[in-house]
Parts: structure tokens; sequence; C-alpha cells
């Protein structure tokens, strides 16, 4: 499926050419057009990407008879560059670390790795319309204050996030931290205890090795060794 809200790049056209299912959102907004979309849809798991990522289809079937038994289904996810070459694998929080770490200001769960089930969408009322960046950090805030049953499958990768200058996150990325403050302020947020230290630093470890492999292959693909910038806790305000 394929949510239009308002584009004005073909985007509607070209997948109707594909015979693939166009739905209108009455209203424009990356989660208003997802509110519309799974609000239509039927299946009762659901995921989205963004049109400059991937899905691996061969992970897919795996991940979903292991989600059985579970509300949200998360885990690693592979980062690419502009043409699509592999930098390195990002490994989500555990959920036992997730609360605390949104508590203490940061965003430790990529959604591209995760399989939800409707029940949580629909237990929740969807996104909030009114945030521009980080409605799904949100989302996911808001379902582990309610509850929701969140399990870690670590590999395989099931997606990966591609790089680029264009993406929204680098072109807006001020404005991106101002919204992410204002959402850790709402939820009433901040506080860093040493359970919180605790959790990021077993989060930190667990990726200990994947920041060694993105300085190495950033050196493989650019011919020169450099650290890129923030992307182990996406959303952070550090």
């Amino acid at each position: 499926m394929v949510v239009d809200g308002g584009s004005t790049d073909g985007t509607a056209d070209i997948a109707r050419a594909r015979q693939v299912r166009v739905v209108t959102s009455p209203r424009t907004g990356l989660y208003a057009s997802l509110n519309a979309g799974f609000s239509t849809v039927k299946g009762d798991w659901l995921t989205w990407i963004n049109a400059d990522d991937l899905l691996y289809a061969s992970a897919l079937p795996d991940r979903l008879r292991d989600a059985r038994d579970t509300d949200v289904m998360y885990g690693a996810v592979d980062f690419i560059d502009a043409d699509g070459r592999f930098v390195h694998s990002w490994l989500s929080a555990a959920p036992r670390d997730l609360l605390r770490l949104y508590k203490a200001g940061y965003s430790p769960l990529l959604q591209q790795g995760t399989l939800f089930h409707r029940r949580v969408f629909e237990g929740l009322d969807g996104f909030d319309e009114a945030m521009l960046f980080v409605g799904d950090a949100d989302f996911w805030w808001r379902a582990l204050e309610h509850g929701v049953r969140l399990t870690r499958q670590a590999y395989p990768p099931v997606a990966a996030f591609r790089l680029h200058p264009g993406q929204l996150s680098q072109r807006h990325a001020n404005a991106m931290r101002l919204e992410h403050d204002a959402m850790v302020k709402r939820h009433g947020g901040r506080s860093r205890p040493l359970s919180a230290w605790l959790s990021l630093l077993r989060f930190r470890g667990a990726n200990l090795s994947r920041y060694a492999v993105r300085c190495m292959r950033r050196r493989d693909l650019d011919g020169r060794l450099r650290m890129s910038r923030g992307y182990d806790i996406p959303g952070s305000s550090r």
C-alpha cells in the first residue's frame, strides 16, 4: 500500500501503474498518512518504511512467525549509504532498558526494524498527527507506558536505513531536536538516575563492535577514516 498525503511528484500515478493500492490521506503530514494507511489496511501485523529505506522480504516471514506471542517485535537495522552499500548494523536497546532511556532523553529504538500488531495501533489511537519528526518515538514511548509487550529479536535485520544528506532528519536536524525535547518534557522525562546510565552503558556496550565496523566501513567507502555523526541514538539530545 502507498499512502499519498498530497504529493506532487507523481508518486500516486507511478504506484497505480504498477497495480499498487493507493490511499489518499485527508490531511498532510507523515503521521496523518500513517493513520490513514493503517486505518484502511486489513492485516494484523503492521510496519512502514520511508521511501528511501528497504525491507528485506526474505527475513519477514520468520519475524512474523516469531512475533505471534508478543505485541511488538523489533531488532537490528542495517545502515546503508546513498548508493545502497552496507555501512554498519545497529541494535536497538533491550526491552527492559527502553523506557528508562526514553525518560532520560534518548530514542533507543529504530522504527524500520519493528513489526507491531494492529491492537497496539488501535489501543494508542494511532500516531500524534501534530508531530512532524518524532511521532514514531512518541508512539513507542506511549506503548511502553501502556504495558505493551515488546520483544527483541536481534538478528537477522529485516530492514535497512539509508543515510544521505537529503533525508528529513538531516535537512531539519534542529527542528527535529526541538520537537524531541518537547516530547520528552511532555512525557515527564529527562531524569537520569543511575539505572538510566546503566541502561545506556548496556545499550552502547552491545553496539561496541558495530561502532568499529561503522568506522572501518566509512574508511572503505570514502577512502579515509572518519566517524559518522551521532547515529548510535537517533533523536538523542546530548
